[in-house]
């Protein structure tokens, strides 16, 4: 079996093929399917649109996803996380994107700002411990510090480091048992996620990720301080991103820097663990695992 996935992972041609014939094999699949069961679906739900698999450690494994259920949840919306590939055109390409009676919007970040427009209680419960325009402004770029900067950090360690990509990655492909399909598709998300990642974060070498990555969590601890959420006593949007970001780290259970940084901080961890049960009961937060 190591040969043949060595075999895999050096011959790009081998790799290629391979996973075209995964696409068409699930394209085909989705052809018969939605011929025999075309899915309904209901007035009024919100749609999220989930990578396929199962979630051994948390909803979702992608911190943009896990913001867009997140703040469904917390707002009492009705939603439905789609993990079939099949909720509706994604031009983009990428995840998270939702699909509500029949309207597509893409990008979490704007998924959030639809969210407040289409709800109107929202944006009221997420701003009741904003004051004034300066908190609305760290609001903001606590928000776009998070989602590319944060966010990015992790999923360096979690696809560009191989002592731990070949833990963490597993355990995102779980739900495929047979183990030369694993490996196929552990190596074809790797060469796209690599490049991916190491050119967002400018090439830096891991000593300098390192660096990085224990001065931004030192600089989230202290904001944080001694404050149950971010401004206080109510979870704001910045809270919805940072939780879905640490969160990734938190309950991953392997120790990279980043998250053995996090763990230091302990009115991080405190945080992280506030904001869970504040918007998710413990059966919620297991079923969403399934």
């Amino acid at each position: 079996m190591e040969k043949v996935i060595e075999t895999v992972k050096d011959n790009k041609l081998l790799i290629t093929g391979a996973a075209i014939a995964v696409t068409t094999g699930i394209l085909l699949k989705t052809i018969i399917s939605s011929k025999k069961d075309k899915k309904v679906y209901e007035k009024d739900v919100v749609y999220v649109a989930d990578f396929q698999g199962k979630n051994k450690d948390l909803p979702s494994y992608s911190p943009f996803v896990l913001k867009v259920i997140s703040i469904l949840e917390y707002c009492n919306i009705r939603y439905e996380v789609d993990c079939t590939g099949n909720l509706g055109p994604n031009p983009r390409g990428t995840l998270p994107f939702i699909r509500y009676n029949d309207e597509f919007v893409y990008d979490s970040y704007f998924i959030l700002q639809w969210i407040s427009k289409e709800f109107k209680h929202v944006t009221e419960k997420m701003e009741q411990s904003i004051n004034n325009e300066r908190d609305q402004a760290i609001d903001n770029i606590t928000k776009r510090f998070i989602d590319e900067g944060l966010s990015y950090l992790g999923a360096y360690y979690r696809w560009v480091v191989p002592e731990y990509n070949k833990i963490i990655i597993p355990r995102l492909l779980a739900a495929i048992e047979n183990p030369i399909l694993n490996s196929i598709i552990h190596s074809v998300a790797n060469s796209g996620a690599i490049k991916k990642y190491k050119s967002h974060l400018g090439n830096l070498s891991l000593d300098e990720v390192n660096s990085v990555s224990q001065t931004d969590i030192e600089s989230l601890s202290k904001l944080l301080g001694s404050k149950k959420f971010i401004f206080g006593e109510h979870l704001s949007m910045a809270d919805i991103s940072m939780f879905s970001s640490l969160a990734q780290v938190y309950y991953v259970p392997v120790d990279t820097p980043i998250r053995l940084f996090l763990l230091e901080k302990q009115n991080l961890v405190k945080y992280v663990e506030n904001v869970k049960s504040t918007i998710f009961s413990d059966a919620k937060w297991e079923l969403l695992k399934q």
